[in-house]
């Protein structure tokens, strides 16, 4: 066990030492090409973070809406994994879809449909809120303002009441039918690293 202890320390100062040797050595150009991908990989797995954050963040919107079941219809008439308004709908240019239709035949807004609405009412949001955005980093009633709040409580009320509830440092705090509020929203996703 010693001796086999002893060869592992080894090789891993061989290792080591190689690499150092490898990074020092090079010319100036080799060092430039290598910093170069150095930030290339950076950038990759930074992207490759927020695309996964995003994914967990409309994972766990969908959790908190419907249980992610995209063919929940609620007791108000929003239907899908992220609860979609009829209204909401026709907005985004789903003029056809209409909850009775969704209740007669589900597969005409079908989960993949469902996430491009998402994506798409993700975007409009964003644009509504572009003046909010010197909001990001403040707290409000005890609560830092994030974009993945801001985007999830625009999400439940729309941007309007979004908006309401950070000009009136949250005195207009704007609940669904079901209870939850801007606020709660704003609370329950805030820790999700979105650009």
């Amino acid at each position: 066990m010693v001796f086999k202890l002893q060869i592992m320390r080894r090789i891993f100062l061989a290792f080591l030492i190689f690499f150092i040797f490898k990074i020092s050595s090079g010319p100036i150009v080799d060092f430039r090409v290598r910093m170069e991908r150095f930030r290339m990989v950076s950038e990759y797995v930074e992207k490759k973070h927020h695309e996964s954050e995003f994914y967990r963040f409309i994972n766990d919107l969908g959790r908190r809406e419907s249980g992610n079941n995209w063919l929940s219809v609620n007791r108000i008439g929003c239907f899908g994994e992220w609860q979609f308004a009829e209204s909401t709908l026709r907005y985004l240019g789903y003029k056809k879809l209409t909850l009775r239709k969704f209740r007669k035949n589900p597969f005409i807004f079908p989960r993949d449909m469902q996430l491009k609405a998402l994506k798409t009412l993700i975007r409009v949001n964003q644009v509504l809120l572009a003046d909010y955005e010197h909001y990001i980093g403040d707290s409000i009633r005890g609560v830092r303002i994030t974009r993945s709040g801001m985007i999830a409580a625009s999400h439940l009320g729309g941007a309007g009441s979004l908006k309401k509830f950070l000009d009136s440092k949250g005195k207009i705090n704007r609940n669904d039918i079901l209870g939850t509020s801007i606020y709660d929203y704003l609370k329950i996703f805030r820790d999700y690293d979105l650009e």
